[in-house]
C-alpha cells in the first residue's frame, strides 16, 4: 500500500506540469447560431425572401378560399329552390374544390419548408467556413454552438457570435448566398 502511494505521488508530480501546460493552451469559445441567422444580413435577406414567397402563396390560397366560400354561399342560397340532383352536383363541386385547396395548401407548406431548409443549409455552410477561419486564426481548441452543445453557462467573454456575424456579413458581400 505504501508502494502504491509512492508511485501515485511520483506520477502526479511528473504529470502536473503537463496538465498545467495543456490547460493554458485550451482556448474555447461558443456561438449562437440562432442569433447569427436572425441578425446577420444574409439571414435577414433570406427571411425577407421567404416572407415574400409565403405572402405570394397566401394570396393564392386566399383567392381559392374566397372561391370556396362563394360556392358554399351560392349552394346555401339556392338550396331550397334547386333540385336535389343539382344540389348534389354543387356539393360534389364544392368538395372537389375543397380537396384541391387542401392539397394546394399542403404543397405550399412543403415548398416553403423545403426552401427554408435549402437556404438554412447554404447559410450554415458559409457560417461554418467563417467559424473555421476564426478558429484557425485565433488558435481556438474548441468552438461550440450554444444551444446544441447544451451550454448552461458560459462567460460572455467566450461568446464570439458578434464577431462571427460581422465576418459572415463581410463574407456574404464577397460571396452572396443564392
Amino acid at each position: 500500500m505504501k508502494h502504491f502511494f509512492t508511485v501515485f505521488f511520483v506520477v502526479m508530480v511528473l504529470l502536473t506540469p503537463l496538465a498545467a501546460k495543456s490547460q493554458s493552451a485550451v482556448n474555447i469559445a461558443y456561438i449562437d447560431l440562432q442569433k447569427v441567422m436572425l441578425e446577420s444580413e444574409p439571414g435577414k435577406q433570406i427571411r425577407g425572401t421567404l416572407t415574400k414567397e409565403a405572402e405570394r402563396l397566401k394570396a393564392t390560397l386566399d383567392s381559392k378560399q374566397n372561391e370556396l366560400q362563394r360556392l358554399k354561399d351560392a349552394a346555401e342560397k339556392q338550396g331550397a329552390t334547386i333540385t336535389p340532383e343539382a344540389r348534389a352536383q354543387k356539393e360534389k363541386d364544392y368538395q372537389a374544390k375543397l380537396k384541391d385547396y387542401q392539397r394546394l395548401y399542403n404543397d405550399y407548406q412543403t415548398e416553403l419548408q423545403q426552401k427554408d431548409m435549402e437556404f438554412t443549409q447554404k447559410v450554415l455552410k458559409q457560417v461554418e467556413e467563417v467559424v473555421k477561419s476564426i478558429g484557425e486564426k485565433e488558435k481556438y481548441t474548441l468552438i461550440l454552438e450554444k444551444s446544441q452543445a447544451g451550454i448552461l453557462f458560459a462567460a460572455p467573454t467566450v461568446d464570439i457570435t458578434n464577431r462571427v456575424i460581422t465576418l459572415f456579413n463581410e463574407s456574404a458581400k464577397r460571396k452572396p448566398i443564392r
